[in-house]
């Protein structure tokens, strides 16, 4: 095997090692309780950092279906992170906005993923660690590019 196709099923082994380590930090932590499911997160990630938008933004933000979103946010405003209003221009848009306690759930799941993540990396000099974000931002971005051109 040549040393980039060796890198590469180091990566694809070393990502999928990740999402099972992240899944059970997340899992294992006593402060979970307190922590927004994953679902939830994503979506509070967009209206705050958007303001309110319609279920196809938010789906368009986050790759997803609208469908799978609907009922996202359907079970956010039953554990009342978010609201759901009608469009001002357009009646049949439905508009989504977080809630107070949408955002204080949100501000405490980053601090309680942020902080298990600053704990991990304590370890690691301030360039390790921006290294490691970078490649992970463009990691995120070259699957985001490489899903929208193989999407069918």
């Amino acid at each position: 095997m040549s040393p980039t196709e060796d890198a590469v099923s180091t990566v694809e082994a070393e990502v999928a090692m990740l999402l099972r380590l992240a899944e059970r930090s997340r899992r294992s932590s006593p402060r979970r309780l307190h922590e927004l499911d994953r679902s939830a997160y994503l979506v509070l990630g967009v209206l705050t950092a958007d303001g309110p938008c319609s279920v196809n933004s938010i789906a368009d933000a986050l790759r997803l279906d609208p469908s799978t979103v609907t009922r996202q946010v359907l079970a956010m405003e039953r554990a009342g992170h978010v609201s759901r209003s009608a469009d001002d221009a357009d009646r049949r848009v439905t508009v989504v906005s977080a809630t107070d306690a949408g955002r204080d759930a949100l501000a405490r799941t980053r601090e309680i993923r942020g902080g298990i993540y600053r704990e991990v990396l304590a370890g690691w000099t301030d360039a390790e660690r921006s290294t490691l974000a970078a490649a992970l931002h463009r990691l995120n971005a070259d699957l985001d590019d490489w899903g929208r051109a193989h999407a069918g």
